[in-house]
């Protein structure tokens, strides 16, 4: 039977930057290791000798690394060896010559099955398709919302200007992060499925944010202030997690939960922090209806009398809230009285 072994030379991220294949027509295949041209595996590290360790494997595919009278010796399972005592390699195949990483892989070794081609669903033309679209769209919720907060009409051309401005910089810088750390981990930007990935998700956040908004105001639903936040907070989790699946090597249920915890932490915080501010500040009023055409309104507002009855509930409720901020936070007036 004939042996056989390959052995790659892996990076810092575990990435094989070299690998070099032997095999020989008897019971045992062997190679050796070093910085020499003399060497089957020449490596360049200052930390290895010209000819610094020999890897044997048999028929059985049973591999064995030996030091040749080097000075750092060789590292095999956490433990560094001097000497020329074979040492025997884990199932992992992996073993360290001076700061360089090596793993040995045999006719033993169990591949995995060959992973369906599902690019055919996600072509470049249908990034390109779905990155025109959102873009668009973003382009035209974001006119919307302009054209509908500016006061001023003479502003509404500069306020435009500035504002997709902006967005575009931000957008930039965002792709071009994801896009690096995608070379990083695959060797390829991916920058067109980034940025197709920022259109769509910014799209999906302003049309369902602008649509709650109209249907709030219009059938006069008083919709939680919480709302809004969990809505985009689903669209942030859904983009991140599609970004860490194209831009790292872990796995999709890994990248799932990362993705959602990370801004469910996060609205959380700026939720509570928004919220106890709201509690401590006795003219914060509640408001959660937005302004709509009177056209758009389908469903008119309260009654007069509960309308009545909350703002005269109003200066109670400033009254206990004011109470309740100078109990857990005494102005220093008050505290040199007590005194």
């Amino acid at each position: 039977m004939e042996a056989v072994m390959v052995v790659e030379v892996l990076s810092g991220h575990h990435r094989v930057r070299a690998r070099h294949r032997f095999a020989a027509a008897g019971e045992v295949a062997c190679c050796t290791v070093g910085r020499s041209v003399a060497c089957d595996v020449v490596l360049d590290d200052p930390y290895v000798a010209a000819v610094h360790a020999r890897i044997t494997v048999d028929a059985e595919g049973h591999v064995t690394v030996t030091d040749l009278e080097s000075v750092n010796g060789i590292e095999v399972g956490g433990l560094r060896r001097h000497g020329g005592e074979p040492a025997e390699l884990d199932g992992g195949g992996v073993f360290r010559v001076g700061r360089s990483r090596l793993r040995v892989r045999t006719a033993r070794e169990a591949v995995a099955p060959e992973r369906a081609d599902r690019s055919e669903r996600w072509s470049r033309g249908a990034e390109r398709n779905a990155l025109a679209a959102g873009v668009v769209v973003s382009i035209a919720v974001t006119a919307f919302q302009v054209w509908t907060t500016t006061t001023q009409p003479r502003e509404l051309s500069t306020a435009l200007v500035t504002t997709l401005l902006a967005l575009l910089g931000l957008a930039g810088l965002w792709i071009a992060l994801w896009a690096l750390a995608s070379r990083v981990a695959f060797g390829e930007s991916r920058w067109l499925r980034h940025a197709t990935i920022v259109a769509l998700a910014y799209a999906a956040s302003t049309v369902m944010g602008g649509f709650l908004s109209v249907v709030n105001g219009s059938l006069g639903l008083h919709l939680p202030s919480a709302v809004e936040p969990v809505l985009f907070g689903i669209t942030v989790a859904v983009a991140l997690s599609a970004h860490l699946v194209n831009a790292s090597p872990m796995r999709a249920r890994f990248a799932l939960a990362l993705g959602v915890t990370i801004p469910a932490v996060i609205i959380a915080a700026v939720m509570w922090t928004q919220a106890r501010g709201q509690n401590r500040s006795p003219s914060y009023v509640a408001d959660r209806d937005h302004v709509v055409p009177p056209a758009l309104v389908m469903r008119r507002g309260v009654s007069l009398e509960r309308f009545t009855t909350e703002v005269t509930d109003l200066r109670p409720r400033a009254d206990a809230k004011r109470a309740f901020v100078e109990r857990e936070d005494p102005s220093p007036d008050d505290e040199d009285e007590t005194d």
